[in-house]
């Protein structure tokens, strides 16, 4: 009886914690603090620096096949002062204390943990420490996007249900909208497309309509990074991939969830401000930060990507495996997969 009176109170201290605000759960992070988070390399280890409730925690990974870091080991970092620090690691037997101390560039970025009188280098995420995320294309950009809106799309991918599409602005009307690929600002640098609106599947809008207004209760807004893409956008896009990266988008023939229309690429804005939150990465971004089991970054972040990524799932959306963007509703087998230009949808 004893057990169960326990369960039930950790079931509603859950349930009343899931009602706070995830502003109030976590606060910024002192810009200070903040610039020294990311990922350390040396002596052949690898390990993350993160925040967790105002204090710094060494995430370090024992299995490189742990991408996320999410069995790693956490230790606490105790502030003796400015950028140092001392880190205990307890065990059975012993008991050890290290200290750590980090050194900055002339902008204030951390570069070096030292860690007793081991020395750890930071290798900036794409978007840190003026580091930009571009992959060197093929050289033929407009031939290659001339030679993708020709080409005919497999009458393979043509079966099935075709999705009506619609505007995801005239349903979702507070969503805000950031086209990366119908500007320069993505991982190719040049535009994909043309498009002013995003657009999904009808079924797909409707559900995040639902989402939008669970996560105005909760003062945020949904920000569109991309919704329907049409199979020649998605096309061009391997095209531009040179040999050796091909694999990071699915082959043409093969066609992707996003041609369906039953996929949208989505963030956070505030809704009392306007302004898009930062979260613990950016779109498309790749590197480990993109996974949606990713340890590192602030409590904050993983709080709001965990929120986006509950309240997603309880509208009927799975999210992808690989980015913790991207959301797909249901299954997409048995739908087309579409090539309508965007300037066609009615």
């Amino acid at each position: 009886m004893k057990t169960r009176i326990v369960s039930l109170s950790m079931l509603l201290a859950l349930a009343l914690l899931s009602m706070i605000p995830v502003s109030q759960a976590a606060k910024p992070v002192p810009k200070e603090v903040n610039s020294l988070l990311g990922l350390y390399y040396g002596n052949a280890s690898v390990f993350l620096l993160r925040e967790e409730n105002g204090k710094l925690q060494i995430v370090f990974r024992t299995d490189p096949e742990d991408k996320d870091f999410s069995y790693a080991n956490i230790f606490p970092l105790r502030k003796v002062h400015f950028d140092s620090y001392s880190m205990n690691e307890e065990g059975p037997l012993l008991s050890a204390e290290a200290a750590v101390h980090f050194e900055r560039d002339t902008d204030g970025n951390g570069i070096v943990c030292k860690i007793g009188g081991k020395r750890f280098a930071r290798d900036f995420f794409p978007g840190e420490g003026n580091k930009v995320m571009r992959i060197e294309g093929n050289a033929d950009y407009q031939s290659l996007k001339d030679a993708a809106m020709r080409a005919a799309m497999p009458a393979k991918l043509q079966r099935g249900q075709a999705g009506r599409l619609v505007r995801i602005r005239s349903s979702v009307p507070n969503a805000k909208f950031d086209l990366r690929y119908a500007d320069s600002n993505n991982i190719f640098g040049v535009s994909l497309f043309d498009a002013t609106e995003a657009f999904a599947e009808a079924e797909t809008v409707s559900a995040l309509k639902k989402a939008a207004d669970k996560l105005a209760a909760r003062g945020y807004g949904l920000l569109v990074w991309e919704g329907y893409r049409p199979w020649y956008v998605s096309k061009l896009a391997s095209d531009l991939l040179p040999k050796e990266k091909k694999g990071m988008l699915p082959l043409p023939d093969k066609g992707e969830d996003r041609n369906t229309g039953r996929t949208v690429d989505v963030s956070l804005y505030d809704l009392s401000t306007g302004e898009a939150v930062n979260m613990i990465s950016d779109f498309d971004e790749v590197s480990v930060r993109q996974f949606p089991g990713f340890t590192g970054g602030t409590k904050r972040q993983r709080n709001l990507r965990d929120m986006l990524a509950a309240v997603m799932k309880e509208c009927g959306f799975t999210q992808g495996k690989e980015e913790w963007w991207h959301f797909t509703l249901g299954d997409t087998g048995g739908w087309q997969y579409l090539n309508i230009p965007y300037g066609q949808i009615k």
